[in-house]
């Protein structure tokens, strides 16, 4: 064998070592490989994604389709509520309590408000366009509804409908976003005061708890950086 063939197969064997040495570090492209990490910073996620949605896209939700989707797109979704959103293979089995009135009450509350906020994120982007923050918040927005209705179906209670809300009109985004922002503290601010009412049931308060960080982590900084530009 020349010396030119004995360089040349050297080089070919450095070539293969090298690439087997990248294709270890970066995954074998099987799955087994780190998949997407979803932001828990409120700055990594500046658009307005959400905890229970993968950062990928990949997230699927369950329930309805948005609060304002037609009756078949609503039949639809509602076979598959439950599915595709990491905290709820993991919640803990409902209780024996009996659900009170007050239970009922604040379970109607949270629902209504992902409604109200559904709504006005539909209307604004109606208004202005397709634009984030509000395209991808009001995507967690129909999560966050499902999430209700989730448990809802959990205690055999049936699911209110949407009710009828009043979309304003806004002079500009800026305007939109900080009223945005405005809401998404009061929704907090809400789930606050509910999980008191919610504490004898575990599985709603992890429900509770994940939509009420979802609001000022994730949505806030994002209305709020919207509103600054």
């Amino acid at each position: 064998m020349t010396r030119k063939r004995i360089i040349s197969l050297l080089v070919l064997v450095a070539i293969f070592a090298v690439g087997v040495l990248v294709a270890s570090a970066q995954g074998n492209g099987n799955g087994n490989g780190p998949g997407p990490v979803n932001p828990v910073a409120p700055g990594d996620c500046p658009y307005g994604c959400d905890p229970q949605m993968p950062n990928d896209g990949s997230g699927m939700m369950y329930g309805r389709n948005g609060a304002r989707g037609n009756n078949q797109e609503r039949g639809n979704m509602r076979g598959n509520r439950g599915q595709g959103l990491g905290i709820y293979p993991t919640l803990p089995p409902t209780t024996g309590v009996e659900l009170t009135d007050d239970v009922i009450a604040a379970m109607t509350a949270g629902l209504m408000d992902e409604y109200n906020a559904y709504a006005i994120y539909e209307g604004v982007i109606a208004q202005f366009g397709a634009i984030a923050p509000f395209i991808n918040i009001q995507q967690a927005e129909a999560q966050h509804i499902a999430a209700w209705e989730y448990l809802f179906d959990r205690y055999g209670l049936t699911v209110p409908a949407a009710p009828e809300t009043v979309v304003p009109t806004f002079v500009s985004l800026t305007e939109a976003c900080q009223a945005a922002a405005d809401a998404e503290v009061a929704n907090f601010g809400l789930y606050d005061q509910m999980l008191v009412t919610l504490a004898d049931y575990p599985d709603m308060v992890q429900v509770v708890t994940s939509l009420r960080n979802a609001s000022e982590f994730q949505h806030l900084p994002a209305f709020e950086q919207c509103a600054a530009r």
